[in-house]
C-alpha cells in the first residue's frame, strides 16, 4: 500500500527567525485531500561529550514553551548550509568553552516528525580541550560534568524529558553494545 501523501499546494502562514509555518494542502493515498500544517525548521547538531573521567558535559537551560529549566547535552541550529558537523564544534564551543579533539558522528533523529521537519545530527564528543565559552546574545544557561551513570538515573526516574539528549544516550549506548563494551 502506498503510504506517501502528495502536495497540492503550500502556503506560508508566519516566517520567523528560527521557524516558518505553512499550511499546506495534500492529497492522501486513499484519493481524499486533506491539510497539513508544518513548521519548517533549520537542522541543527547536538554533541554527547565526555571528558577523560568518563563525565559527560551537560547544560542547564530555561526553556520557555515548557516554563521549566531543562537538563540536556549542548546544541544549536546550523547557520544557513552550515556543516552539521561545524555547528557541534561551534555550539559546543560556545557554550561550554570547550572544543573536542575527536567528534563523531551518532546518528540524526526527527524530535516532532508529526508537525515539523527539523532535523537534529547527533555527535560524540571526547578528548576535550578548555578554552573559553561565548554564549550568543539572549542565551543563559549552566553547564558541568556529571557521571554518566548519575545522567542515567535521571534518566530513569524521568528527570531529563529531552528528547535530543535522550536519543544521544541511545546511540551511544547502542554503540556500545554493538561494538561489545
Amino acid at each position: 500500500m502506498e503510504l506517501k501523501e502528495k502536495k497540492l499546494s503550500s502556503k506560508e502562514i508566519y516566517s520567523g527567525r528560527i521557524v516558518n509555518l505553512y499550511v499546506d494542502d495534500v492529497l492522501l493515498p486513499n484519493g481524499q485531500q486533506s491539510k497539513r500544517e508544518v513548521v519548517r525548521h533549520c537542522r541543527a547538531s547536538a554533541v554527547l561529550a565526555f571528558n577523560d573521567k568518563g563525565e559527560v558535559l551537560l547544560e542547564r537551560q530555561y526553556r520557555y514553551p515548557y516554563d521549566e529549566v531543562i537538563t540536556e547535552i549542548p546544541a544549536g541550529k546550523c547557520d544557513g548550509d552550515e556543516d552539521p558537523l561545524e555547528t557541534a564544534r561551534r555550539e559546543l564551543e560556545e557554550e561550554t568553552g570547550y572544543c573536542a579533539k575527536s567528534l563523531s558522528y551518532l546518528g540524526k533523529i526527527y524530535p516532532t516528525c508529526a508537525y515539523t521537519d527539523e532535523v537534529i545530527h547527533i555527535y560524540l564528543a571526547k578528548d576535550l580541550v578548555r578554552t573559553h565559552q561565548h554564549l550568543d546574545e539572549g542565551e543563559s544557561l549552566e553547564y558541568g560534568f556529571v557521571p554518566f551513570q548519575s545522567l542515567l538515573q535521571d534518566i530513569s526516574e524521568n528527570k531529563v524529558p529531552d528528547a535530543k539528549t535522550l536519543a544521544a544516550v541511545s546511540f551511544y549506548l547502542a554503540g556500545k553494545e554493538k561494538a561489545g563494551q
